[in-house]
């Protein structure tokens, strides 16, 4: 009876083990970061912040240049104008730490944190001040009054930001010192305004912990209306230094009660054991789309752990939608160990671009404040379309302009990589372009790229059938694996793949044609749901670097981002899911008009370079857009509040 019950006990574990292979798939949005993009933004300088005016223009403050300083952008960030000062620090005052906000009513408001030079005088206080322009940033209020803590350095004030809430309320978040003016404790205080930023209430405790140092916050409303504020705590026991941590109010109490240090409105960005030694220093939070947040922090991660904050990098995280659950960490600028990336922040736009600003210096210089763009791609796709097969993409319509649906490189390997999909009844294509400037094709260790594809969206934790891998090599070989209980079986490379490789000096193109027969398909599966894998593989020093995905582990395609064959009618992503909405576009008298049965976030148009051309912000189920003066092919594209886009077609 013992050995029938212990043969029994066998099949239930290895049946449950089969069964908890499976796991909910990875659904989050990641970023990838263009490293062709990172540019100077300012020569010199700290603390630099990008918001959206209202119409579309990009504009950048900074601590920069004698005080406040601005930039601004009219073709989404590919370029900045030249910095203007608009906030001269005072006399043996130096204005630093900005913060900008526009208004409902069109107003933008700057924060900036008067910081007095030592020797301290009882005539110079640590303060917060604000400047007002009503014009679209063409002239400047003179300094208006928020707050002021003491003369001295262990009792100032530091690091304003605003939020506006719903009823017109404008915030200013602050670290303060002033209330501990016998210890080292700091909170974060609260100061209301409520017509514009002219006048401003004493301020009210919003967290405190006994005998730590709360600071640096950051506030967004959620879409759930919670106001969550993103500070540095250096009290979470087991912990040292500072860790990224949120406090958070529903919109309905507006911080009627504060946070101590032990309450459950105080939480830890990463709080598992794995990131027990990794600092999250100078934190900065923002919404990504209406369903996800997007955080970024200065911190010690991999090889700069436990050298100090002159050795410190930019990180950047993607949480859900009330600023919890942050995963998919990524490295914009990826910098070497004799840099540092430091008092970071990140901004999102409507379209999912991303900006990362690190004041970025090293022991012998001072900080130059850079801007790198990434883009938040839940997934991939392909488009209808046959490819010459030669390592090239000139001439030939890949789903994004130049074959560049996705970024890779800015981390490990620092090598651009830009990729892209097409395909047709017969083949899947996939092309490439690595930058690289020592290219190995040596066949040991060679430098290439990894595609993985789960055709059956298996969302498992191991290789299964349905599955395949395959490695590209620089120096033109391949190697083919397939799926199949929990292991990956290397094959012999199926003679109908075409594959070629264009290696320069500097550079190296790679495309694929893989039929679908070879993937275990009678033609090409539009109506699936699959999912794609990519790392990109580099030799250099002597050492294999590998990157991956962010959050994306080889074997695990649950991991893995979703992707989707584009029906040949259209023309880029489209959902495909069985709650598709009904869209109509219609174009008459100058005007191109959206309806939906779901909810309509934005509509974005682009001409056939990629250059946006109208943009409406819309949160309706109809909106129109007028086009008045335009003429031929472009590109609508719809970005619904849950995070579904739709591109199309259209001629005018």
């Amino acid at each position: 009876m013992k050995r029938i019950n212990l043969t029994i006990l066998l099949v239930v574990v290895l049946v449950s083990s089969l069964f908890a292979a499976k796991h909910d798939p990875y659904e989050g949005s990641r970023i990838y970061w263009d490293i062709n993009s990172k540019t100077t933004l300012f020569p010199s300088g700290n603390y630099a912040r990008i918001i959206q005016l209202q119409g579309g223009r990009l504009m950048a403050v900074a601590e920069a240049g004698g005080g406040i300083s601005v930039s601004y952008s009219e073709n989404d960030g590919t370029s900045w104008s030249s910095p203007e000062l608009i906030m001269r620090s005072a006399s043996l005052v130096p204005y630093a730490v900005p913060d900008v906000i526009q208004l409902k009513d069109g107003t933008i408001v700057v924060g900036f944190n008067p910081r007095p030079s030592a020797p301290y005088s009882d005539d110079r206080k640590f303060g917060i001040r604000v400047t007002r322009s009503t014009d679209n940033g063409k002239t400047w209020s003179s300094p208006i009054f928020v707050y002021d803590a003491q003369s001295t350095f262990s009792d100032g004030c530091w690091e304003p930001c605003f939020l506006e809430l719903p009823s017109g309320e404008l915030q200013c978040y602050f670290a303060n010192e002033n209330n501990f003016q016998s210890s080292n404790e700091q909170e974060i205080s609260m100061s209301r305004s409520f017509d514009g930023g002219l006048t401003w209430n004493a301020p009210v405790r919003i967290c405190y912990r006994t005998g730590t140092r709360d600071g640096m916050p950051v506030p967004i409303l959620t879409e759930n209306d919670e106001i969550v504020v993103i500070i540095e705590d250096n009290g979470h026991p087991g912990r040292n230094s500072f860790r990224a941590t949120t406090v958070r109010s529903p919109l309905s109490e507006n911080w009627s009660q504060w946070v101590d240090g032990g309450s459950s409105r105080r939480e830890m960005i990463f709080a598992d054991d794995a990131e027990k030694a990794f600092i999250s220093a100078a934190p900065y939070l923002r919404k990504l789309g209406k369903k996800e947040t997007i955080a970024s922090w200065q911190g010690d991660r991999g090889d700069r752990q436990g050298k100090g904050e002159s050795f410190f990098d930019m990180f950047v995280a993607v949480g859900d939608i009330d600023g919890r659950s942050f995963r998919a960490v990524s490295q914009p600028f990826g910098l070497n160990m004799t840099q540092h990336g430091l008092w970071n922040s990140v901004s999102a736009l409507d379209d999912g671009t991303v900006f990362a600003l690190s004041s970025i210096g090293d022991s012998t210089h001072g900080n130059a404040i850079n801007v790198m763009k990434g883009y938040a791609k839940k997934g991939f796709s392909a488009d209808f379309g046959t490819p010459v097969i030669d390592a090239s993409f000139s001439g030939e319509n890949w789903t994004v302009k130049n074959a560049q649906q996705i970024f890779m490189g800015s981390a490990a390997t620092r090598n651009r990589a830009s990729m892209d999909f097409l395909y047709d009844n017969e083949n899947l294509y996939f092309y490439a372009r690595v930058v690289d400037r020592t290219i190995y094709t040596d066949k040991a260790d060679d430098d290439g790229i990894t595609l993985g594809l789960d055709l059956d969206n298996c969302c498992d934790t191991y290789p299964q059938k349905g599955m395949f891998r395959i490695f590209m090599d620089a120096n033109g070989s391949l190697k083919f694996y397939e799926g199949n209980s929990n292991k990956w079986n290397g094959v012999t490379v199926p003679e109908n793949i075409r594959f070629e490789v264009n290696t320069k000096s500097s550079y190296y193109d790679m495309e694929i044609a893989i039929p679908w027969s070879v993937l275990g398909c009678d033609a090409a599966p539009v109506d699936r749901l699959m999912r794609c894998y990519l790392e990109i593989r580099d030799r250099r020093d002597g050492m294999v670097v590998n990157e991956t995905i962010p959050d994306a582990v080889l074997r695990q395609s649950w991991t893995w981002p979703e992707f989707k064959l584009n029906p040949m009618e259209g023309s880029a992503v489209k959902d495909i899911s069985a709650n598709r909405s009904e869209t109509s576009v219609t174009i008459k008298n100058g005007n191109v008009s959206v309806k939906s049965s779901r909810c309509i976030a934005s509509v974005s148009m682009y001409d056939l370079s990629g250059m946006k051309t109208r943009f409406l912000g819309a949160d309706n189920f109809e909106c129109t857009l007028d086009v008045t003066g335009l003429k031929g092919v472009y590109i609508l594209d719809t970005l619904y509040i849950d995070g579904i886009s739709e591109r199309t077609k259209i001629m005018i």
